[in-house]
């Protein structure tokens, strides 16, 4: 499931970063004044630059997410090492 959603998330950003290079291609190439392509230009990579921003901040979220359920795997696992453990140790001693 966690492949998936990075798959979906690269898939996202290659899909984003592709429409800004051709927004950005088509800009170039259309027949208009100096200054209104810039400020095509400028609007277009603002509005880039604020989508990427809000998938790196839901990326940065979802890995926290992440780090602190593996913590807590790890928790439980070592939880449950040292009830072995000490099981372990008490049979053998009978």
């Amino acid at each position: 499931m966690s492949r998936k959603r990075n798959s979906k998330k690269g898939f996202a950003l290659g899909a984003l970063l592709g429409g800004l290079c051709g927004g950005m291609t088509a800009l170039l190439f259309a027949p208009k004044k100096g200054k209104d392509m810039r400020r095509d230009i400028s609007k277009t990579y603002t509005r880039g630059k604020d989508k990427a921003e809000d998938l790196i901040e839901d990326a940065k979220v979802e890995s926290e997410e992440l780090i602190d359920k593996a913590r807590e795997i790890v928790a439980e696992a070592k939880h449950a090492a040292k009830g072995a453990l000490k099981a372990a140790k008490k049979a053998r001693k009978r």
